[in-house]
C-alpha cells in the first residue's frame, strides 16, 4: 500500500483523531492542574494584624493557609507588649495560599540603656539625648537658679537617678531645670493636627508640661491632636515655664483631619498697605501671623516707613495657614503718599535698592 493511499485510509484517520483527542485532553488536564496548584483566580485578603496579640495572629494566619516570619522585634512603650507592630504585605492586599506574612512584634522584655549625664545641658539638648536613647520625658520641674532652662538634675520615681544607671527603654525621666533670674513666661505652641509623639516633643521643648491626655475615640492608634487647653485657636497664650498643657486626641482613622485643619488653621490675610512697621506687626500677631523678611527702600527710617507691598498679598491668598510669615516692603510715607491702595509689580523695583 502506498503512503498516499495509507494517509487517506480510514485506519489512519481514526488513529489521527484518537491522537488529537488525547493531546487536547492532556492539555486540558494540565491547565486544570496548574489552576489548582497555583490557585488561579483564588486569593486571600490579608487581615489587619496591627495591635493583635501574636498568638491570636498566628492562629488566624494558619487558618487562612498562610505562613509567617517574625521579621523584627521593637520596643515601643505606646503599644501593648507582645502585639503586632507592623506587617508586610499590608492589610487588605490579595495574596495566594502559602504566602509568607512578615511580622514586626512589640518586644515583651524591655531593652536596657545606660542613663546619660544631663547636668548643665540645655532642655533641648537633654530632650534630644533622652529621645535618642528611647527614654521618655516626664515632668519638667523649675526651681530658682540663674541658669535658665539648664538641667540641674534628673529624677526617676521622685528620686535622683545617677548617670550610668541601667534603666528600661521607655522609662519616664523627670528633669529639674533652672527658672532663671526672673519668672519667665513662654508662648504655648500650636500642635493641633500633630501626631502624639511630635506634639509632646514640641510642648516639652517649649518648657511646658503635658497635662491631661484624653483620647476622644478611646483609641491611641494614629492619635493626632484635636484640641488643646489653653485654647490657642482663640488667642495666643503665654504660660509660666513648667505649666501644664492638656491635650485631646482623635484617631485619624475615625476623623477627617484634612477638612478640620483647613477650617481651624486658616486665617484671613490682613491688608497692611499704608501701615508702619510696629502697627503691621501688631495686626499680624492678632491674626496669628508673623513678620517675615522686611525690606526698607533707600534705608528709610522705621518711624517714617509704611508698607507699600506685602507677600503673600490678600488678592492672591485671601486665606493662609496660621503662623505664616508675611514679607513686608517699606517706603517713606512721603514717597507713598496718602493713598492706601498702592499696586506695585515685581518689575517696579530692584531688590538691590532695599536693605534687609
Amino acid at each position: 500500500m502506498s503512503v498516499r493511499v495509507f494517509l487517506k485510509s480510514r485506519i489512519f484517520l481514526k488513529q489521527l483523531l484518537y491522537a488529537v483527542f488525547v493531546i487536547v485532553a492532556l492539555l486540558w488536564f494540565s491547565l486544570k492542574f496548574l489552576d489548582l496548584y497555583t490557585m488561579h483566580g483564588r486569593t486571600i485578603t490579608v487581615p489587619d494584624f496591627e495591635g493583635v496579640h501574636f498568638e491570636d495572629a498566628e492562629q488566624i494566619i494558619k487558618r487562612l493557609n498562610l505562613r509567617y516570619v517574625i521579621n523584627d522585634s521593637i520596643f515601643d512603650p505606646a503599644r501593648e507588649k507582645g502585639t503586632i507592630a507592623s506587617q508586610d504585605p499590608r492589610p487588605n492586599v490579595q495574596v495566594k495560599r502559602n504566602r509568607t506574612i512578615y511580622l514586626t512584634t512589640v518586644a515583651k522584655m524591655p531593652e536596657m540603656v545606660s542613663m546619660p549625664e544631663l547636668t548643665d545641658l540645655s532642655l533641648r539638648q537633654a530632650i534630644s539625648i533622652l529621645e535618642s536613647l528611647q527614654l521618655s520625658i516626664g515632668k519638667l520641674e523649675y526651681i530658682s537658679d540663674i541658669a535658665q532652662n539648664s538641667v540641674i538634675r534628673a529624677k526617676y520615681n521622685n528620686g535622683t537617678i545617677e548617670p550610668g544607671t541601667n534603666i528600661e527603654k521607655g522609662t519616664y525621666i523627670d528633669l529639674v531645670l533652672g527658672r532663671g533670674s526672673y519668672l519667665s513666661q513662654v508662648p504655648v505652641p500650636l500642635v493641633i493636627g500633630k501626631p502624639r509623639i511630635e506634639a509632646r516633643f514640641i510642648i516639652q521643648a517649649a518648657s511646658l508640661n503635658i497635662g491631661k491626655e484624653v483620647f476622644l475615640d478611646n483609641e491611641r492608634t494614629n492619635a493626632r491632636v484635636f484640641r488643646m487647653v489653653p485654647d490657642v485657636l482663640s488667642r495666643n497664650h503665654n504660660l509660666q515655664m513648667g505649666s501644664n498643657v492638656d491635650i485631646y486626641y482623635r484617631s485619624d482613622k475615625n476623623f477627617d483631619f484634612t477638612e478640620y485643619l483647613d477650617e481651624v488653621l486658616t486665617v484671613n490675610l490682613p491688608y497692611l498697605i499704608g501701615r508702619g512697621p510696629e502697627d503691621a506687626k501688631r495686626v499680624l500677631e492678632r491674626s496669628f501671623l508673623t513678620v517675615g523678611a522686611e525690606y526698607f527702600h533707600n534705608n528709610v527710617a522705621k518711624e517714617k516707613a509704611v508698607v507699600y507691598k506685602q507677600t503673600p498679598a490678600p488678592a492672591d491668598n485671601p486665606k493662609v495657614l496660621r503662623e505664616t510669615k508675611v514679607n513686608l516692603w517699606y517706603k517713606s510715607v512721603d514717597e507713598v503718599g496718602l493713598t492706601n491702595e498702592i499696586i506695585i509689580s515685581d518689575e517696579d523695583f530692584d531688590d538691590e535698592d532695599f536693605d534687609l
